[in-house]
């Protein structure tokens, strides 16, 4: 299908399951902004405070200066793969207006470790990112320049999707591009087989539970593979802290959007605090595991799982590869919000996706790079980007393209306002990775009460931030 709205294609490739989780690990990888207190997304996307005035003063100067000399060549860097091929296109459509200018897109460094391309002074100007921790330790070793004092930051950024937008020490020093947010999927089919409503899927957490349970007690299929009545990516729990980003969803839920993981300065946990909820969102989880697999290697695309509360927009190709024959949201599978504790609550996601940022050279090519970034965000171009790459809008004003109008996309598009930033920095993947290795023995192995393990996780958080401070 092609959108209303502009008139290139769309391809859409099927790929396999393992290329799907590679695409996964770069859209979702990414830790939020440090907060104590989940900030509301009006303060994330607040304007500068004076104190942080002088940057953007610097910044305005630099772009005056070059306001009539911006460079005849810049470097963009990304991942390799088809987020290289749609820049470079991009790029060569930009290249086309701008006679006589140069933009080269590159591999960003293995790892995305930039650090000893800055202390050479080779570093490229303009860097498609994850949201995570890398953002944030750029941000902290001043090597963005401030976006919101340049020439139209603030009309791109109020173009912008406000949840997605995250000032650090008071400025903005990204534009994201694309986002990816999980919601839950289920199979319709099983659902009729375990004399469940389809279309009405479970809302709380004790429907969820009561669901899983009906399923699970469903007959083995043909082929002797049993049926769950759902599924976690448990073996992830030992891969990183990017793993937080698909637990988070049910953590926010828990305590409505009140807690992440640390506090805003990253000196603290904040997670075993009460109103965070953390031991009730350890006990669904321990409960959900008694109806699911020890791992995902039996995983939703079987049509052997009911219910997967993990799954990402990105995860889409998937559905084409499924078991026996291609899955349709809205025919045997539908999506909906994770599961909430009670009737009445909210139902939050964690954004993983992609984010520019311009990194600090001289004010020609930084004035160039700014130009490009915001020739990207132009709508027919960033809607070429998450068209081709499989995002969600980010600009506002394309979330009401027919393209996002469809059953297996607007979902995911409704749910973005409820968005949570990971929280982007290095401590806050520390602290993930140490929760994430309790939850391992808490709810894989059944060694704890979440209570106990909440206290472990602690404790162990602590003792790792006081190590890394």
């Amino acid at each position: 299908m092609k959108s209303s709205r502009f008139k290139h294609g769309w391809g859409s490739v099927v790929v396999s399951l393992l290329v799907t989780v590679s695409m996964l690990l770069s859209a979702c990888g990414g830790a939020a902004p440090a907060t104590e207190v989940a900030a509301p997304a009006t303060e994330a996307a607040a304007p500068a405070t004076e104190a942080a005035a002088p940057a953007t003063e610097a910044a305005a100067a630099a772009t005056e200066e070059s306001a009539m000399a911006m460079a005849d060549a810049i470097r963009v860097s990304s991942v390799a793969g088809a987020m290289h091929e749609t820049l470079a296109s991009l790029a060569e459509k930009y290249m086309a207006a701008n006679p006589g200018v140069k933009v080269t897109v590159e591999n960003e460094p293995e790892g995305g470790a930039f650090q000893a391309l800055i202390a050479a002074g080779n570093q490229p100007d303009l860097v498609v990112t994850s949201f995570g921790p890398a953002l944030g330790q750029l941000a902290a070793q001043d090597a963005l320049i401030p976006l919101e004092g340049l020439p139209g930051a603030a009309d791109l950024i109020a173009r912008v999707e406000p949840s997605a937008i995250q000032q650090f020490s008071g400025h903005n020093y990204y534009i994201p591009i694309g986002a990816d947010v999980t919601l839950m999927i289920y199979n319709k089919q099983l659902f009729e087989e375990a004399g469940l409503d389809p279309e009405n899927p479970p809302v709380t957490w004790d429907e969820f539970l009561a669901a899983a349970e009906a399923i699970s007690a469903l007959p083995a299929r043909e082929d002797g593979s049993k049926v769950y009545g759902t599924v976690f990516w448990n073996e992830a729990l030992g891969w990183g802290g990017w793993y937080w980003n698909m637990l988070q969803p049910m953590y926010l839920n828990a305590n409505q959007g009140e807690c992440q993981l640390i506090n805003r300065l990253g000196t603290d946990i904040v997670f075993d605090r009460p109103e965070c909820k953390m031991a009730e969102f350890i006990a669904f989880l321990q409960s959900a595991q008694k109806y699911a697999p020890l791992t995902m290697e039996k995983n939703f695309f079987s049509r052997t799982i009911g219910m997967w509360p993990q799954y990402g927009y990105s995860w889409e190709p998937n559905l084409l590869t499924a078991a026996g024959q291609p899955m349709v949201v809205g025919e045997d599978v539908g999506v909906a919000p994770a599961p909430v504790p009670n009737a009445g609550d909210s139902s939050f996601t964690t954004y993983g996706g992609r984010a520019i940022v311009i990194l600090k050279s001289q004010p020609d090519r930084q004035a160039r790079a700014w130009d490009f970034l915001q020739f990207l965000m132009a709508e027919e171009n960033n809607f070429q980007f998450i068209q081709e790459l499989g995002y969600l809008p980010v600009l506002t004003a394309l979330k009401d393209d027919p393209y996002f109008a469809e059953p297996a996309r607007q979902p995911f598009v409704e749910i973005l306002q409820n968005g949570y930033l990971p929280q982007q920095t290095a401590a806050a993947e520390l602290v993930a990775n140490d929760v994430q290795s309790v939850l391992q023995k808490a709810v894989v192995e059944g060694a704890m009460t979440a209570e106990e393990a909440t206290a472990e996780a602690a404790a162990k958080a602590r003792e790792t931030l006081a190590a890394n401070q």
